[in-house]
């Protein structure tokens, strides 16, 4: 008798009792009506206003905050670039909700799906089946309101393009686990800012791990915990004070849906796959063992039938030089393939004889500074026959002075970067061209 079986009745229980899907416009549940009645009437017997360090929120008689304007969009999207638009439709409340530390409204997930074949992620707080930010700590000029995200605003285009955010986006059908530092305590993204306080802050950690994953084992105040998972989705969401003061960031590590390693305090991930329960934990050395008693088979890459195809579409390149150096290179050609979505793409990439080395004076040492070469991804949707143009500063290297480099155009039908874990989108890695360049004779590498 194993461990595992009452792990999967403890999850499937706790999942029926706590997850009931809903969609964004749904009414709350009766239990959720309760819950709600409940935390109301604390509040009010408690205060009639809940501090937050040094703001405050404001609270009716009857417990609700008042509602200030939605996040406004500063940016304007296109249906064709980057992750694209919401699709119609596409947006949907998670039924997550996650009591933060400090009390007031909940923090809850969002799942947007968009024009271009992504899934973005939205987190925020929570407050009468609208996800938002709270205008404290200097958001929305600490007016003490609920300003609600609209569900058809992207994360970053919601959340005014700042830095950190919870905003993570990835091609449909792609594993998540991801966490963001420093996250502002009242949902707006992080500022960075050194002198903000922990108790101003959140870690924020999330995931979306996909219809074959049961529920996440994680560790709390050196507790072991376990926690079911949103059905079908496979989502998580966990909200923390920092125990120290760091900076502000995000990470993420993806994968496929049955097979994504766990990051932060998530120390396994509990599968149903191919009727056998099992787990998998973080990614560990090989020098070093894995405590994980029943692991999940590991994931075998397919292997590579076919040779990569070079079309040796013709590339046109031309050099711009300044004050004797070559500052940029122009680089264009005819798109073999149409891309409808960000599950394919065109991409460039500097390739060079050899290293360069250069070498520079560092607290009184000469210490050589190895450099790669340099690449880039067209994030947009392109027209079969259309001229795709890139301007490529710098292309010879700012220390190398390189006078020979390769440019080489490919275009990739599944993901760009990991056609081994996403085979299922059809159209492969393709060599569209290439092209070598030698710096002319009387102007030198920049």
């Amino acid at each position: 008798m194993t461990i595992l079986p009452k792990l999967e009745q403890d999850l499937v229980a706790a999942s029926r009792r706590r997850l009931d899907l809903s969609d964004e416009q749904a009414a709350p549940t009766g239990a959720e009506k309760k819950r709600r009645g409940q935390g109301r009437l604390r509040a009010a017997l408690v205060a009639a206003v809940i501090v937050l360090a040094s703001a405050s929120i404001a609270l009716a008689a009857t417990g609700v905050i008042p509602i200030g304007r939605s996040v406004h969009p500063q940016e304007v999207l296109n249906p064709a670039v980057g992750e694209g638009l919401p699709a119609p439709g596409g947006s949907r409340l998670l039924p997550l909700r996650v009591a933060d530390p400090e009390g007031g409204p909940p923090w809850a997930m969002r799942i947007v799906r968009t024009t271009r074949g992504e899934v973005c992620v939205q987190i925020g707080r929570i407050e009468n089946g609208k996800l938002g930010e709270l205008g404290i700590d200097g958001n929305f000029r600490n007016d003490g309101r609920f300003h609600p995200i609209p569900v058809n605003a992207l994360p970053r285009d919601a959340f005014r393009g700042r830095v950190y955010n919870t905003l993570q986006c990835a091609l449909d059908g792609t594993a998540v686990v991801a966490e963001v530092q420093g996250q502002a305590r009242g949902g707006a993204p992080a500022t960075g800012a050194k002198n903000v306080p922990l108790s101003h802050q959140r870690d924020i950690y999330y995931g979306l791990l996909g219809p074959h994953a049961l529920g996440i084992t994680y560790t709390t105040d050196g507790a072991s915990r376990t926690q079911p998972l949103v059905p079908g989705v496979g989502a998580y969401l966990l909200v923390a004070i920092p125990k120290r003061q760091r900076q502000a960031g995000a990470a993420a590590s993806f994968g496929t849906p049955d097979s994504v390693a766990p990051m932060g305090p998530i120390t396994a991930i509990t599968y149903r796959l191919h009727g056998r329960l099992c787990q998998r934990g973080p990614s560990v050395a090989p020098w070093e063992t894995s405590h994980i008693g029943h692991p999940c088979p590991t994931i075998q890459e397919q292997p590579q039938t076919q040779q990569t195809l070079d079309l040796h579409v013709p590339l046109r390149v031309r050099l711009h030089a300044s004050h004797g150096g070559v500052v940029a290179v122009t680089l264009a050609f005819k798109a073999p393939f149409a891309v409808r979505s960000a599950h394919s793409s065109y991409s460039y990439s500097i390739e060079t004889p050899q290293a360069c080395e250069p070498h520079k004076l560092i607290n009184g040492k000469v210490v050589a500074i190895q450099r790669g070469g340099t690449s880039e991804v067209l994030q947009r949707d392109v027209r079969r026959g259309e001229t795709i143009t890139w301007h490529i500063p710098d292309p010879f290297g700012v220390d190398c002075g390189r006078h020979s480099i390769t440019l080489r155009v490919t275009y990739n039908g599944g993901d760009v970067g990991a056609p081994a874990l996403f085979g299922r989108h059809p159209g492969g890695y393709v060599v569209v061209g290439t092209a070598t360049l030698d710096a002319p004779s009387g102007v030198h590498p920049k």
